[in-house]
């Protein structure tokens, strides 16, 4: 099969790294014109929503898939010839937080699918060598991970009270091109496979018809760009690990000596390192560190944003915020959001619950609040208090009532309120209705968010994620059984029924069980997972597909049988009949 002949090469590929650290990989490159191999990367890139936005060559996934077969070996010939030139990116600018914008080098369509080729070649070697508290952009691994190795370390036994809150100067953009090629050839020996990755790099960048080289750093937007940036830092890993990271004894003993120890994580570009050392010790090191990354990685620590915070006082990372308070006698950790996720989630709802959104009908509105919501309080679940995710869906339903009050003009607030709610699980809730469709206001709970305490998973080690018996390309994080994603869908796609298949349903089917994680979304259950349309099939659209287990594929055709029935009621003027009656 397509998808276990790959899983079973990256396999060895991680094998090998694992068992010889100097090991020197060669003939990678064939790998990227083995039409098995570039398939799967054309399958994995064409499946994601950037597909849609188009490089210099001006070309889509649409066009792409218009062309597939010639595009695919078009790609294979040049890559065997060794005549494949990259195309320059196309800058772009994205609104950042604080104001500014952050410039983005998105590729050519082509481009993506040949360094997604070589990002399945390279991601199983390097993840033998990255450091365990490197968390950036890695298989597996998570923001909940990052965090659940710094929040023990601030409790009154670890006493790692002083934080060094790294931040590197436009860190992307100043990576030195020598230094990255000559920490490439300590693993690769491919030639070939280097030049291409050189090509790459200097492929220059195209702004306004103007075309630029570039002679450093690595475009974001580039698929290959995240591993190489966590290669380069990983010297920075490497050396933290070699000079902080002791044994036990070791650690105890130099307690016992009058020194302090220090951790670093690390998650991406942004790091930190906590110390139970003194004021001076601290500073020194963040002294040490300056002098590593100007050095060696040529590499700039801004001095204005680098700080040495007490965990006293509370330090954000990763869109967290931790501190020590002292509460109900003794001193606790607190894991909260961060004022600027604050900030940020509640300029969303109020973008959607301004006068300009009044053409939206109550449910579309509800079910675009209630995801905003949802997904906020999903990520954050973890966090010590309840009441800062239900401070967020107090501002969602007040921003609603104003919303409802804008859309209504001349109602009265206290009627809105009497007439749009109701009362479920003790607790007030809107309900959107619009032609007999009902949307409850979500609100958050510990039961409904599964809320628990984060146990830190990297204690005794992370799994190599390409060593995992079930591990490949597609399948979720844990190994889940999911789809082949050419015999499974084709046998699908083949049964003899009345739809009449979108040439691209392939990718849209991979799109929505990738997104869903292959569980169903009312149960979670990963066997015998099939995808729903939502509203029937005259929408193949991916926002109307959902990924159900058969159990409750069933059950939403029940209710979509009902609904019909009681529409086509009320369509005839017998509102009053209840499904399953019948009228005089």
């Amino acid at each position: 099969m397509l998808l276990s002949t790959i899983a079973q090469k990256q396999q060895t590929l991680a094998k090998k790294a694992t068992e010889n650290p100097e090991y020197k990989f060669n003939r990678l490159y064939d790998l990227l014109h083995w039409e098995t191999w570039i398939h799967q990367a054309a399958i994995n890139v064409l499946s994601r929503p950037g597909s849609r936005t188009d490089g210099v060559d001006g070309k889509t996934r649409d066009y792409f898939k218009q062309t597939y077969e010639r595009q695919l070996s078009l790609i294979i010939e040049q890559l065997k010839s060794g005549n494949y030139r990259p195309l320059p990116v196309k800058r772009v600018y994205i609104p950042k937080p604080n104001g500014t914008k952050r410039p983005l080098g998105i590729p050519a369509l082509r481009d993506r699918i040949v360094q997604e080729g070589i990002r399945m070649a390279l991601d199983p070697i390097y993840e033998t060598d990255f450091h365990p508290y490197s968390f950036g952009f890695r298989k597996s691994r998570c923001t909940m991970d990052a965090i659940a190795v710094l929040m023990p370390l601030a409790n009154s036994i670890s006493k790692h009270f002083y934080v060094i809150e790294g931040d590197l100067k436009s860190y992307f953009d100043t990576v030195n091109h020598r230094i990255l090629l000559k920490l490439l050839k300590k693993r690769i020996a491919d030639r070939k496979l280097i030049s291409l990755l050189h090509r790459f790099l200097r492929a220059g960048v195209m702004e306004k018809q103007l075309f630029a080289q570039t002679r450093e750093g690595v475009p974001q937007g580039g698929i290959i760009s995240p591993l190489l940036a966590n290669l380069y830092l990983n010297e920075f890993d490497q050396w933290a690990a070699k000079k902080w990271q002791l044994s036990q004894s070791e650690r105890q003993n130099t307690r016992k000596a009058g020194r302090g120890n220090y951790t670093m994580v690390r998650y991406a570009d942004d790091f930190v390192v906590v110390s139970n050392d003194g004021i001076a010790g601290v500073r020194q090191a963040k002294a040490e560190i300056k002098e590593f990354l100007e050095e060696e990685l040529k590499l700039t620590l801004s001095e204005e944003k680098t700080l040495i915070t007490h965990v006293n006082k509370g330090y954000d990372f990763l869109g967290f915020y931790i501190k020590r308070n002292y509460s109900e006698g003794r001193w606790v950790v607190h894991l909260r959001p961060s004022m600027k996720s604050v900030k940020r989630v509640k300029a969303k709802l109020k973008s959607l619950t301004t006068r300009n959104q009044t053409l939206y009908d109550e449910v579309t509105k509800m079910k675009q609040i209630n995801q905003v919501v949802r997904g906020w309080c999903e990520y954050y679940k973890h966090t010590s208090l309840l009441s800062d995710l239900e401070a967020i869906s107090r501002y969602a339903w007040h921003r609603y009532h104003k919303w409802l009050l804008a859309k209504y003009k001349g109602s009265r607030k206290v009627q809105l309120i009497k007439d749009k709610t109701c009362t479920i699980m003790k607790r007030q809730r809107w309900v959107a209705n619009t032609f007999g469709i009902q949307v409850h206001q979500w609100l958050p709970s510990a039961k409904e968010l599964n809320r628990s305490r984060y146990w830190n998973r990297g204690r005794n080690g992370f799994e190599h994620p390409y060593l995992v018996p079930s591990s490949n390309e597609i399948q979720p994080p844990l190994g889940l059984k999911g789809p082949e994603p050419s015999i499974y869908l084709t046998a699908r796609m083949s049964r003899e029924d009345n739809r009449e298949y979108p040439k691209d349903w392939h990718y849209r089917r991979l799109k929505v069980l990738k997104r869903d994680s292959f569980a169903c979304v009312i149960c979670k259950e990963q066997n015998d997972i099939q995808v729903h349309h939502r509203r029937g099939v005259k929408s193949w659209a991916v926002k109307d597909l959902v990924t159900l287990c058969r159990k409750h594929h069933m059950m939403e055709h029940k209710k979509l049988r009902v609904d019909d029935c009681q529409m086509e009621s009320r369509m005839r003027g017998n509102s009053h009949v209840r499904f399953g009656e019948r009228s005089e």
